[in-house]
């Protein structure tokens, strides 16, 4: 029965570890609703019912108020919130803020109860202050129609934290390690969480895995002040959290094309009357999302979502590089000093023989028209196929 024993404990130790994950995570990309109940004199309201229920999901949290009158709700999704509240002798009240839940944010809801039957229906369309009074954290979010809407050259969700102040890219120059600096904090010292989960690479501390700009609902940085619970780096902390499906099935498609034809030719092409070079790329890709139906089997409604992205890329470019050889420049009596596109050039009173030098001349149409063959049909172009990543 020994050969039994560690086996047996290993998958206890295990299973124990998979269903005590979830509680132990440190950093949660989460937020809280909080605020006061109050009856029509501005009375407190204590042990009213409060119910916040994310308008996207249906998934739904209940608490009562303290002695004070005071509710707080904790780890919530980020999203659209309905909080509604009801006590006894009171209508009950619904209060649906224009502002959605955001990482790490705390979304303050102040109710006022009035006397009326229980049947009574009061419906208020909320507004949440645009000044945070409930935490001091300082920095800013980027919501996902920001990221939507703002050009993304190479799709990189990460470039977006440019547009946050008091956020600088690593200066080329520099040896150190890490892409951003945030509030002057160190490059290799800025703390990246995926969804509540630690990013970072244990070698030069960078972002792991960078999401598909179209999976990710919305990202915050954190520049100073904020809680113990991101104790990990003083740099700042950039907290991803990616899109969940709703009750409602939805999808997207979208091809963002970069191509030739669609480009000027520079400077150094037009001045040897050379075309453009040849740029064909395409990243590519689609998103669905929605609640889990298994007929007769899985209905996953209000409780159970999933969402999928999955995008490609495919690129073709080709360079001209043409290279031309210099031609003898004419004879010339006595000692002279001529310049040429490439630079001067000198002349040798003795033998009034030209110093050999290096001067680019016109090349001729067909030599680049011989390139131009050579690249297209020999295959020369550089080709990168597609390439998917979830």
């Amino acid at each position: 029965m020994d050969k039994f024993f560690f086996p047996a404990t290993a998958g206890v130790a295990l299973l124990s570890l998979l269903l005590l994950a979830p509680a132990t995570r440190a950093q949660d990309a989460t937020g809280k609703i909080a605020g006061n109940v109050t009856d029509a004199s501005g009375g407190v309201v204590p042990r009213a019912t409060i119910v916040v229920t994310n308008l996207d999901t249906k998934a739904s949290k209940q608490t009562v108020t303290d002695r004070q009158g005071f509710y707080q709700v904790l780890q919530l999704p980020i999203g659209y919130y309905e909080v509604s509240a009801e006590a006894a002798g009171f209508s009950k009240v619904i209060a649906r803020p224009h502002s959605p839940l955001e990482i790490n944010q705390t979304l303050r809801v102040d109710l006022a109860l009035e006397l009326g039957t229980a049947r009574t229906l009061i419906t208020v369309e909320g507004h949440a202050g645009n000044v945070e009074t409930e935490d001091n954290t300082v920095g800013g979010t980027v919501t996902g129609q920001a990221i939507f809407e703002l050009p993304l050259n190479g799709r990189d969700t990460l470039d977006l934290l440019k547009t946050q102040p008091g956020v600088t890219p690593t200066n080329p120059d520099s040896t150190a390690a890490g892409n951003y600096s945030i509030g002057g904090g160190r490059t290799d010292s800025v703390t990246y969480l995926l969804d509540g989960g630690l990013n970072n690479d244990l070698l030069d501390n960078s972002a792991i895995v960078d999401p598909n700009p179209d999976a990710v609902a919305e990202f915050r940085v954190l520049e100073s002040t904020y809680s113990a619970e991101y104790g990990r780096n003083a740099g700042g902390i950039v907290s991803v959290v990616t899109k969940s499906g709703t009750n409602q099935l939805h999808g997207t498609a979208y091809d963002y094309v970069r191509n030739d034809y669609f480009d000027a030719n520079d400077f150094f092409s037009n001045q040897q009357n050379l075309p453009r070079a040849i740029l064909k790329r395409n990243q590519y890709g689609a998103t669905f999302g929605g609640p889990v139906v298994i007929p007769h089997v899985v209905n996953g409604r209000n409780k159970l979502f999933f969402f999928f992205p999955i995008r490609a890329r495919s690129k073709r470019k080709c360079s001209l590089k043409v290279r031309c050889r210099p031609t003898r420049p004419p004879k010339l009596r006595g000692i002279s000093r001529k310049r040429s596109m490439a630079g001067p050039i000198l002349m040798s009173s003795s033998s009034l023989q030209p110093i050999p030098t290096t001067r680019p001349t016109p090349c001729w149409l067909a030599r680049v028209s011989s390139i131009l063959q050579k690249c297209l049909v020999r295959g020369i172009c550089g080709w990168s196929g597609p390439r998917l990543a979830l």
